[in-house]
């Protein structure tokens, strides 16, 4: 699944094969977050599901920081 704008933000949905490979995906997707000071909702379900949601919160819409953000993601997925 690629991103999608849902509501104002950007959406992605991940399924991985055992929690630990999402765990460590989640852990990826942290410190890429702390270098760029921009950080996206994770929502964890059924123990391999993740959805990432991001947002400039500020500025209330979609802006450049959230384009690097998803650049940045994509690198590691």
């Amino acid at each position: 699944m690629n991103w999608e704008e849902i509501d104002g933000a950007m959406q992605r949905s991940y399924s991985f094969k055992t929690q630990t490979d999402l765990a460590e995906f989640v852990l990826k997707v942290a410190k890429a977050s702390d270098e760029l000071d921009h950080h996206a909702n994770m929502i964890v379900s059924d123990c391999n599901k993740l959805l990432l949601e991001i947002t400039t919160h500020d500025s209330n819409c979609l802006t450049e920081k959230d384009s690097n953000w998803i650049s940045r993601i994509d690198l590691l997925s």
